[in-house]
């Protein structure tokens, strides 16, 4: 593979681990979002990653929500039962 096919494949794989890290995140009572859409060469350059072979894909931002002003926490939630959701085969 080419370096870009070998960095296109390696970034769909770090995204079983970024699911992997959100789950946990949760898990933990820790919030967390993926993102995108950030200028990544801008990004690399401050973290000095192409001096290490490295380049950036996506950031994972985790911390804890501001209760008191998170407005669409009080929204109310819909909820599919769990035998809606899920079938088994």
């Amino acid at each position: 593979m080419s370096i870009e096919d070998n960095f296109h494949h390696a970034a769909k794989q770090a995204n079983i681990a970024l699911g992997l890290a959100i789950v946990e995140a949760a898990a933990e009572g820790i919030d967390s979002t993926p993102m995108e859409g950030f200028d990544p060469i801008a990004l690399d350059d401050f973290l000095k990653l192409p001096s290490k072979g490295l380049r950036s894909s996506m950031l994972l931002a985790l911390g804890y929500r501001d209760q008191e002003n998170d407005w669409n926490l009080k929204l109310e939630k819909v909820r599919k039962p769990f035998d809606e959701f899920v079938t088994f085969l």
